[in-house]
């Protein structure tokens, strides 16, 4: 009597392995940035009507407004360095320096969530104030490590051809944007900043499914 080997249906395959590892990471990513970018379009009209001076670190928000805002883009920065670690992870940015890039874009988005966590309780603290230049210093580094982490990634995502299509651009065109955004950060256009910032993230949450599903367009 032959026996005949059962080949698994696709409905029984186990996912691969870069699935499980971009599919959630990238989910979250996406999430995160359509909850900055809504918050970046409140934060635009309400700035022009707030009460609160602008010399306030929380300016326009204040209170349990401030401490809620802090608190929501705080936990969307930590799913951004969900998404950030599995891009660097993801074998995308081959060599040493695109390694290393990755590593730097972590620590850049880690600094982001120590200022929103340290916001919490500095929200009705003066900008001069010691907590508010430290809140404010953690922004500026973080942004200054993502940034050059993400160019230098994504430069090298770029030139390995480890992703196809748009998605070898996302982690360049983010890194990109944080380069403008710094001289962006202390000014009213902040929220318009933030409001692209956030796309781009969804960019590259996207671009980490697509990548991990293996989908390709159809010729």
């Amino acid at each position: 009597m032959t026996t005949h080997s059962v080949q698994p249906t696709p409905a029984t395959q186990p996912l691969r392995p870069d699935l499980r590892v971009a599919l959630a990471p990238g989910l979250l990513m996406i999430f995160a940035g359509a909850v900055q970018g809504d918050g970046a379009i409140i934060t635009a009209i309400y700035r022009n009507v707030s009460p609160i001076s602008d010399e306030q670190l929380s300016f326009p928000w204040d209170g349990a407004t401030a401490i809620t805002t802090s608190l929501i883009w705080g936990i969307t920065q930590v799913l951004i360095v969900i998404g950030l670690t599995a891009f660097a992870r993801s074998g995308a940015a081959p060599t040493t320096a695109g390694r290393v890039g990755g590593r730097l874009a972590v620590a850049g988005a880690v600094l982001y969530v120590i200022a929103h966590a340290l916001s919490l309780v500095a929200y009705d603290a003066a900008l001069d104030d010691p907590i508010s230049v430290a809140v404010l210093s953690c922004f500026g580094i973080g942004t200054l490590l993502t940034a050059v982490g993400l160019v230098i990634a994504g430069t090298a995502t770029l030139r390995s051809g480890a992703w196809s299509g748009w998605r070898r651009y996302t982690p360049l065109i983010l890194g990109a944007w944080m380069v403008a955004m710094m001289p962006l950060q202390f000014t009213p256009a902040l929220p318009l900043a933030v409001g692209i910032y956030a796309l781009a993230v969804m960019g590259l949450g996207l671009a980490l499914i697509v990548e991990g599903l293996g989908w390709e367009p159809r010729s």
